[in-house]
């Protein structure tokens, strides 16, 4: 987080100043709840809610500084309202200043960075990079999946002063969007895990697709170095004319041999992976507390990460089993009746829906198992076909019971069945109440042991479906 003045801030942004400009300003929030002292409280205009309507919560809670728009008081022909010891900068945009902000300190700052994006993964990767690199330098990330136009530049404003890693995950819903994020960002390395359907719906085409993700690697500096998926068949055509230097990970030789590679894998403990690795001349074994060759894989990406920047195997071993992650990514918690619980509700799409159906089957070693699935968004014309793989896969699988919630989702409940899943295996649900209730049934029935797995997109708000399920201790250690 920057030490600057409010002067500072107002020639950067060339922003009208009211109130002291001597004032220091360290820090930003976009809510002004989480203000703290001397920090910057950018008043953002929103479709619900105007942030200049919390201009005054925002200097009572701590803030020294508001960024805020003219056109709000030209509007209201109101004279701006400053508090002693307070400042207010005006400025034509105040999504603008917080981006052109970002920008200058990520200069001043020094860092390298590290932009991370991919249609699945990509907020775990950002993490298990973080861990890796954490064993040599001084890193910060993005907070959970702060990844757009208003969360990264957040995250490199808050940076402090020391930072000697940014790890950037960049999302996006459309073409020129991560090209915008790594303008502010300017990042050294780019990490693609994998390029699949993930926004069809915006995109309209996988070749689009492809075309936006890529823009990461396009922003890369002549000696800025791309992270790919081996097993990818889009990163690997795309890479082939590209003329940055490119590090290529995987666990099978896949399109082309990986230059970092996983083997081996084993299930250890409730949801654990050991794996050998190798780089080169480098060997070792590694702990991820994670399960699934998918994880394997962004952890592959975080090691090669790590190659790049002079962190050994070994080291960068020892930070993944050191690794946290944002929160509602696949938490093991305790469920009612004597069951266990896989909490893996930010978001959902079919690759990661299978991937966490695999992990159910193979962590619940011959007990029962449930999966609560809900709708996945964003898929366009896909939409049926997706969710009927999952319903496919799940089937083929032999997971205990199905049970649906939305609309959408019955289309999982149909691939089952056409993969000749019972029908009394299946229970369709509109909402996630309805689902919790069937469920509990279920698990009354079923007695100790069983494995459960709730996910679904974001807006599916999963999590409640989790709350109602588990146990008064709730997270397992």
């Amino acid at each position: 987080m920057p030490e600057w003045t409010a002067e500072t801030v107002a020639r950067i942004t060339e922003g009208t100043l009211y109130g002291s400009q001597e004032l220091e300003v360290r820090g930003c929030v976009l809510d002004s709840r989480q203000a703290r002292s001397g920090e910057m409280f950018f008043a953002l205009p929103g479709e619900r809610v105007d942030g200049h309507d919390f201009m005054a919560a925002a200097w009572k809670n701590g803030a020294a500084l508001v960024v805020g728009e003219k056109g709000y008081f030209q509007k209201r022909v109101q004279k701006p309202y400053v508090p002693e010891g307070k400042a207010l900068l005006l400025v034509d945009s105040a999504l603008e200043a917080l981006q052109k902000l970002a920008g200058v300190w990520r200069l001043e700052l020094g860092a390298k960075v590290v932009g991370v994006t991919g249609s699945n993964g990509k907020t775990t990767t950002k993490d298990m990079i973080a861990a890796v690199l954490s064993q040599h330098f001084s890193v910060y990330r993005n907070k959970e999946n702060h990844n757009n136009e208003l969360g990264l530049p957040l995250t490199i404003l808050n940076a402090p002063p020391g930072t000697e890693i940014l790890v950037l995950e960049m999302g996006m819903r459309g073409l020129g969007e991560i090209k915008a994020l790594c303008e502010i960002g300017k990042p050294d390395i780019g990490v693609i895990t994998n390029i699949g359907t993930a926004h069809l719906e915006l995109l309209l085409t996988q070749e689009r697709i492809a075309q936006a993700k890529w823009e990461l690697v396009e922003a890369l500096p002549a000696g800025g170095v791309a992270i790919l998926n081996a097993e990818d068949e889009n990163s690997v055509q795309k890479s082939r004319g590209d003329a940055h230097r490119v590090l290529f990970f995987g666990v099978d030789e896949g399109l082309r041999h990986p230059d970092i590679q996983g083997s081996r894998l084993t299930p250890k403990g409730a949801l654990g992976t050991e794996f050998k690795v190798s780089f080169r001349d480098q060997k070792t074994d590694a702990y991820l507390p994670l399960p699934g060759r998918h994880n394997v894989l962004d952890a592959l990406a975080a090691l090669a990460v790590g190659t790049v920047l002079d962190i050994s195997l070994a080291d960068g071993c020892a930070g993944l089993k050191e690794l946290e992650l944002s929160k509602m990514r696949l938490e093991l918690r305790s469920g009612i009746y004597e069951t266990t619980l896989l909490n893996d509700v930010y978001n959902a799409n079919p690759v990661s829906m299978q991937a966490s159906l695999r992990t159910l089957k193979e962590r619940a070693n011959g007990n029962k198992t449930l999966a609560i699935l809900g709708e996945m968004y964003e898929l366009g014309t896909s939409a049926v076909a997706g969710h009927r793989e999952v319903g496919q896969t799940l089937a083929r699988l032999g997971i205990s019971a199905l049970i649906t919630v939305g609309a959408l989702a019955k289309d999982i409940a149909d691939g089952a069945r056409l993969a000749g899943y019972s029908e009394n295996q299946i229970y369709i649900t509109e909402t996630r109440d309805e689902a919790a209730r069937i469920a509990r049934d279920f698990l009354a029935a079923e007695g100790t042991g069983a494995w459960v797995l709730i996910k679904g997109s974001r807006g599916m708000k999963m999590e409640e479906v989790t709350v109602q399920l588990e146990r008064s201790e709730k997270r397992m250690e």
